[in-house]
């Protein structure tokens, strides 16, 4: 009989099949050359540019970390862990690898949705769904075939390597994407206030660089920390897991039985996946679909949730009182379906609380008339207010999850939010390819049916718009909760030695809470620099650039992307050091509960801020798409202008501030389980 490990790395190489199936069937598809292929090469420009400079700065920040843990081991008479690093080498390479290759791709195919989007809707819509699925596929099992083969040569220890190079390359992927786009949003507007005679078409090079830039943070951004934290989860059950078997909490049944249990969940999940491709397939050939996209999200949640109650049946129920697995009786499934559940209460409170079809951002959008700072102080009362909502959630999660599993139900509850990451990357990358599309065929082309089609495809893509910040900064936090639980159960240290208060831990928790708040202040100032350039970019190659505003030249798009990219790495230097060498200072120098303080300072920081941060940008963001749909006034109101001039504002919160705290979370409780490794 096969193994789990085995059983999933045959469900993962099979949803890499059938993306590179699919990828082929698109790519055969032929078409003309059009103006729609011109404007879609400079967004590959700046997507090229981006990717070259992102990938030089995270092999190099896990190259001086690397020297920075061999250093202190030398020092220190301390075991170097040459495994370790490999597999941090190999996460940074094949977490950044795969997405920049994939995003670069993407954008090849723009011309063929639009081409495509000459006829039926239906035809358009299935090509754009082919791509998105291909994304989510790739990335997923990319990631998981070299996790899968580094366990099998070497069982679960080298994951922790793997997971830190994920999540350094996250860090980079998701803070610099966050930062290249909101830097050019805010530069391109900031542009036109100021030269209000300079086209804002595809003669711009800044409406030009909008557009990599969602594709840069909503796709490399976004999909690098869902899939971070989905190994994180993924991870955290394998650790609980080997340190029951270690320390000998429950039998050798029940122990291989929990081994088994996440390479069993995720594939479940990748089957679940490729059903629900399937069956939104049959719907949009049936003409039958209202939500393709939902509808795939559904039918894979429901088979994750049936597949994974008969895996767990069998699981005994009675097993003697622990903090680990629960005091009353040990139902692993429950806590799973409450993750499962409370990522959709999550979903569907970020929507009512962010959508532009919902009374928050139409009243935020109706008081626009009273100048930009009421509607900001506006968004800021309902973030406020809204982050209490989201920490009764995630309270209930573990606290439900713990009545049923104990502190192992926990990491269930991660799992089951992420267990369909491939499904919620595909949808997630659904909306910015679809506003691509549209932006690229208003540029290139004047059929009214074509603008039509994309404009539909642009409107579904919305409709997935909860999946967002609200969504991955409840993953960040309960994923890097469960980690530190898997970590505190695998070294069998006693709560009341990892939480003696004395000053190096109080010190040790205070840096914790204080490390994200530098570093944001740093990612704001290098934010402004980097606005400033595209300001005086745009308006020198206008200046310099001979015919460039009669649409007779090209923009410099290289040029101005690499310097783009060039300052979002720059800026990422100082935070990069902070976030890697304070923790790493922390386990050589001082000890291990002082480290445990701050990574327990990290993530309160991140609960109390992130989701306030996350719903002050987004319903500002809404309530402008809300007056662009031609409520309010429309676009050619002065309720508009003031909702842009917040919206600049809302930029940073919700592609800046609140991703940052989500990823030094779960840096910082990587970065904490490695520590562990090599001080051993």
């Amino acid at each position: 009989m096969l193994s789990s490990p085995v059983i999933l790395f045959i469900a993962t190489l099979s949803i890499c099949c059938i993306a590179l199936l699919i990828l082929f069937q698109v790519k055969k598809l032929s078409i003309e050359k059009n103006q729609s292929h011109q404007v879609s090469s400079f967004v590959i420009d700046g997507i090229k540019a981006y990717g070259l400079r992102s990938f030089s700065s995270i092999m190099q920040i896990i190259l001086y970390t690397s020297l920075v843990l061999l250093i202190f081991s030398n020092i220190l008479d301390k075991t170097f862990d040459w495994i370790q690093i490999g597999a941090f080498f190999l996460g940074g390479l094949s977490m950044s690898l795969s997405l920049f290759v994939i995003a670069g791709l993407v954008p090849h195919f723009i011309p063929k949705v639009i081409e495509k989007s000459k006829g039926y809707f239906n035809d358009s819509l299935t090509i754009q769904f082919n791509i998105t699925t291909i994304l989510g596929f790739l990335v997923i099992s990319t990631v998981l075939l070299i996790g899968l083969i580094l366990y099998h040569f070497y069982s679960y220890t080298p994951l922790i390597g793997y997971s830190l190079g994920i999540i350094f390359s996250s860090f980079f992927m998701r803070i610099g994407g966050g930062l290249f786009k909101a830097s050019i949003d805010i530069g391109k507007n900031t542009s036109h206030a100021l030269e209000t005679s300079l086209p804002t078409d595809e003669r711009n090079p800044s409406t030009l660089l909008d557009i990599s830039g969602d594709y840069i943070g909503k796709i490399c951004g976004f999909c690098s920390d869902i899939l971070g934290s989905f190994f994180i989860s993924f991870l955290s059950i394998l650790i609980f897991s080997h340190a029951f078997e270690l320390h000998h909490f429950l039998s050798d049944s029940l122990i291989t039985s929990l081994k088994d249990l996440p390479f069993t969940i995720i594939s479940i999940s990748i089957v679940g996946s490729i059903i629900g491709f399937l069956f939104a397939k049959y719907r949009i050939s049936t003409q039958s679909s209202q939500n393709v996209l939902l509808e795939s999200l559904y039918t894979a949640l429901i088979i994750c949730g049936i597949g994974t109650y008969i895996i767990t049946k069998p699981i005994p129920s009675e097993l003697p009182p622990s903090i680990w697995t629960g005091f009353y009786t040990f139902k692993p499934f429950i806590s799973y379906l409450t993750g499962l559940i409370g990522a959709a209460i999550i979903c569907y409170t970020s929507e009512i609380l962010t959508s532009y079809t919902h009374p928050f951002s139409k009243n935020i959008a109706q008081h626009s008339q009273f100048t930009a700072p009421i509607t900001q102080i506006m968004s800021l009362g309902l973030g406020l207010q809204s982050n209490f909502i989201y920490l009764i959630y995630i309270l209930g999660i573990c606290g439900f999850s713990y009545l049923f599993a104990g502190l192992f139900g926990i990491a269930l509850a991660s799992l089951g939010m992420l267990s369909v990451s491939s499904t919620i990357i595909a949808i997630h990358s659904f909306s910015p390819l679809a506003t691509s599309a549209h932006s690229i065929a208003e540029y290139s082309t004047t059929s009214k049916t074509i603008l039509n089609h994309t404009h539909k495809l642009k409107s579904l893509g919305e409709s997935t718009i909860a999946i967002g910040n609200g969504f991955s900064t409840l993953t960040a936090l309960i994923s890097s909760f469960s980690l530190f639980l898997a970590f505190v159960c695998l070294t069998n240290y006693s709560f009341s030695d990892l939480f003696s208060i004395n000053m190096l831990w109080i010190a040790g928790l205070f840096s914790g809470v204080i490390l994200p708040l530098i570093t944001s202040g740093f990612l704001i100032k290098e934010c402004t620099n980097t606005i400033l350039f595209i300001v005086k970019e745009t308006k020198r190659q206008f200046q310099e650039i001979p015919y460039l505003k009669e649409g007779k030249a090209k923009p410099d798009m290289i040029n101005i992307s690499d310097k783009t990219a060039r300052f979002c790495m720059d800026g990422l230097i100082i935070p990069g050091i902070l976030v890697a060498l304070i923790p790493i200072s922390i386990g050589y120098l001082i000890n291990l509960p002082m480290l445990i303080a701050f990574s327990l300072g990290t993530l309160l920081i991140g609960s109390t801020l992130a989701f306030y941060w996350a719903i002050t940008g987004d319903v500002i963001s809404n309530a402008k798409h809300y007056i662009q749909r031609g409520h309010c006034g429309g676009i050619n109101s002065k309720n508009y202008t003031a909702i842009q001039q917040s919206d600049n504002f809302a930029n940073i919160y919700k592609d800046i501030l609140s991703p940052t705290l989500g990823i030094i979370m779960k840096s910082t409780m990587v970065i904490t389980i490695t520590m562990l490794v090599f001080l051993n």
